[in-house]
C-alpha cells in the first residue's frame, strides 16, 4: 500500500501529475518505491521525496499501533432531518500480509481533515476506500487527498492466459452509438461531435480549429472554409474538453503540452486529434478515421500487390508521405487475410486508429504508450503470443525494424508502415542507418525477409474531384534480393521497371495518371523520381 499512499499524496498535492505516476508505475520494484522511481527519472526533487516518505512512514506506524482494523467507507454527511445511514459493507480488497499494517478508522472531521484512499477504481479492479487521521506535512499544499486512480500492484500469481489479456482500463473506444446528425451549417456553438459528423457527411478528411479563425476542412486534398464565423479561444477550449471524453486512457489535456491521440466519440466514430500550443493558444487538427472497411479492389493497387495477402511469412513495407493512406492499406491487407484464413492478428500502433475486424480468428490491437511501453515491446509480445500476422504502424528506428525482421524470420507475416517517397530513397535510408561493419549482415537479413514494397502517393484529381493513387511497388525476386545484398540500390529502379507484371516505377504510375487525365502534369513533375521526364509540365516560379 505504500506506493499507492505515496502516489496519492504526490498527485493531490500537485507535486507530480497522475500521468507521470502512471508512466513510471511499472518500474516499481521491491527495493524501489514510486517516489524513488520518480526521483531517478528527474521528476521528483529528493528533498520533497524525503518529506513525503516520512509522512507515509508515520501513517504506517500509526496504523500498526492501532491494531489495523478493516477499513470502512465514510458516508457523506446527511441533513439533520435525514435518517441515519446504514452501516456500509466492508470494502472488498485483499487482506494485507501479517507484517503489513492495515488502515486505521477515520478520525472525526473536527479533529483533522480526512484522507481518502482508494486503492483501485472500476477501471483497475475492486474498490477499497478508507479514511485515516493525518497530520500536516510541511512543504505540501494540502494533506487531504481526493480520489486518485493508480494502477493496483499486480498479483504475482497470475495465469499465462490472464497475462495475455488487455487490461479493461485499456479498452478501445469505438465511437459506436446513435449516429449524430450532421448540422446544415457549422456555428460557434456547434459541438465537436457535430463538427466531425459534418466532415463525414461531406467527405472531409481533416478538420482544423484555430482561435479567431473559422473552421477549415480538407476535402480531396484541398482546403475549404466550413463556417462563416470564427471560433474564439473559449470555444476551442470547449471542443478540447469534449475531445478529452473520448480518450481511452483518461488522458488529461495540459496547457502547453503537445500531444497526438485517437478519440472515440459516441455516434461519430473515431478520429485522431493533434494539438500544438503557442503559449496558451492551441492549434487543433483532427484526422477523420474511416468507419468502414475497404476492399483490396477499392485500393486500386497494382494487381500483383494483392498477392501479398497470400504470403505465410515475410516482411512487406508500405511507405509514402503523410496522409497517403498507408494505414488503410495495411489494415485492408490484414482484414482480407482474416476473412479468408483462421489467423491471430496483432497490431502495434502509434496510436490505434480504426478498430479492425477478424471474423474467423482473433485480433489484439495494442497502442504504444497505452498497452505497451515501446514498439519493440509490442513486437516481442506479438512473437511470444504466437501472432500469425503483425501490423506495425509506424516504423521509426532501426531497432524496431530489426525486431520485425526477427518476427518474420520466426514465421510471422509482417506489414509495416514507414517513411519514404520512393523505393530507392527508402532502402538507401535503411542501409545507411546501419554502421558499416554491420551493414552486410543487415542487408542479407533484409533481402531474405523482404517480400514486397509499396510506396503510395495520393494526388488531387483535376478540378478537385477527389484523389487518385500513384504507386511505386515491387514484388521482391531473387535478382532484386541480390542487388540489395550487394548494396546496389541504384539499379533497383531499372529492375522494377523491367518486371512488368511484378513491379511498377513511380514515374510510370504518374505517367499513366497524367495520360488518363486524372492529374495535372505539374503534380507528376513535383513527385517524379526523374523530373526530366515531366519537364514540359514544370511549374514556373
Amino acid at each position: 500500500m505504500r506506493n499507492q499512499y505515496m502516489a496519492k499524496v504526490l498527485v493531490h498535492n500537485k507535486v507530480v501529475t497522475e500521468a507521470q505516476v502512471k508512466a513510471h508505475w511499472g518500474e516499481i520494484t521491491d527495493k524501489k518505491d514510486i517516489g524513488q522511481v520518480l526521483v531517478d527519472a528527474g521528476i521528483l526533487p529528493p528533498p520533497m521525496y524525503i518529506k513525503v516518505l516520512a509522512f507515509v512512514k508515520n501513517l504506517e506506524a500509526k496504523n500498526a499501533a492501532e491494531g489495523g482494523s478493516a477499513p470502512k467507507a465514510t458516508p457523506a454527511a446527511a441533513p439533520a432531518n435525514a435518517a441515519a445511514p446504514q452501516k456500509p459493507s466492508t470494502a472488498r480488497f485483499e487482506a494485507p500480509p501479517a507484517s503489513a499494517p492495515s488502515v486505521a478508522p477515520a478520525a472525526p472531521q473536527s479533529q483533522s481533515e480526512g484522507l481518502q484512499i482508494e486503492g483501485n477504481s472500476s477501471l483497475y479492479g475492486e474498490v477499497s476506500t478508507s479514511n485515516v487521521e493525518v497530520e500536516a506535512v510541511a512543504g505540501l499544499e494540502s494533506t487531504s487527498i481526493s480520489t486518485v486512480q493508480v494502477q493496483a500492484e499486480a498479483e504475482e500469481e497470475s495465469s499465462s492466459e490472464d497475462s495475455e489479456k488487455l487490461p479493461s482500463r485499456f479498452a478501445i473506444l469505438t465511437g459506436e452509438g446513435t449516429p449524430v446528425e450532421a448540422p446544415e451549417k457549422i456555428r460557434p456553438m456547434t459541438n465537436l461531435s457535430q463538427i466531425i459528423a459534418f466532415a463525414r457527411k461531406f467527405g472531409a478528411t481533416d478538420i482544423y480549429l484555430y482561435a479567431d479563425r473559422p473552421v477549415v476542412m480538407r476535402q480531396s486534398g484541398a482546403l475549404f472554409v466550413a463556417s462563416d464565423d470564427a471560433l474564439d479561444l473559449s470555444r476551442i477550449n470547449e471542443r478540447l474538453d469534449e475531445a478529452a471524453k473520448g480518450f481511452s486512457d483518461g488522458y488529461k489535456i495540459v496547457v502547453g503540452k503537445n500531444f497526438s491521440k485517437t478519440i472515440g466519440l459516441a455516434g461519430v466514430g473515431r478520429a485522431r486529434i493533434t494539438v500544438t500550443w503557442n503559449g496558451t493558444n492551441p492549434s487543433v487538427s483532427i484526422r477523420v478515421i474511416p468507419q468502414e472497411s475497404t476492399t483490396l479492389e477499392n485500393l486500386y493497387l497494382p494487381a500483383f500487390c494483392n498477392q501479398f495477402v497470400e504470403l505465410n511469412s515475410g516482411l512487406v513495407l508500405v511507405a509514402g508521405p503523410a496522409a497517403s493512406g498507408r494505414s488503410t492499406t495495411i489494415s485492408t491487407f490484414a482484414e482480407t487475410i482474416a476473412a479468408n484464413r483462421d489467423v491471430y492478428i496483432q497490431t502495434i500502433e502509434k496510436p490505434i486508429e480504426r478498430v479492425l475486424q477478424n471474423p474467423r480468428g482473433a485480433i489484439a490491437q495494442r497502442e504504444v504508450g497505452l498497452h505497451v511501453r515501446s514498439g519493440i515491446e509490442g513486437v516481442e509480445l506479438a512473437m511470444q503470443s504466437g501472432a500469425d500476422v503483425i501490423l506495425f504502424d509506424y516504423l521509426e528506428n532501426l531497432e524496431e525494424l530489426s525486431m520485425l525482421l526477427r518476427a518474420s524470420n520466426a514465421g510471422a507475416l509482417v506489414f509495416a508502415v514507414t517513411a519514404g517517397n520512393n523505393i530507392h530513397a527508402l532502402l538507401s535510408r535503411l542501409l545507411s542507418s546501419v554502421s558499416a561493419e554491420k551493414r552486410t549482415a543487415f542487408a542479407n537479413s533484409l533481402a531474405e525477409q523482404l517480400k514486397g514494397i509499396i510506396v503510395q502517393h495520393l494526388i488531387p484529381i483535376v478540378q478537385n474531384q477527389g484523389q487518385v493513387l500513384a504507386v511505386e511497388a515491387a514484388k521482391m525476386n531473387s535478382t532484386m534480393a541480390n542487388m540489395l545484398r550487394r548494396g546496389e540500390i541504384s539499379q533497383l529502379s531499372a529492375s522494377i521497371s523491367s518486371q512488368k507484371d511484378q513491379g511498377i516505377s513511380l514515374d510510370d504510375s504518374l505517367q499513366k495518371c497524367v495520360e488518363s487525365g486524372y492529374i495535372e502534369g505539374a503534380e507528376a513533375w513535383k513527385r517524379a523520381c526523374d523530373s526530366r521526364r515531366f519537364a514540359a509540365y514544370r511549374v514556373q516560379n
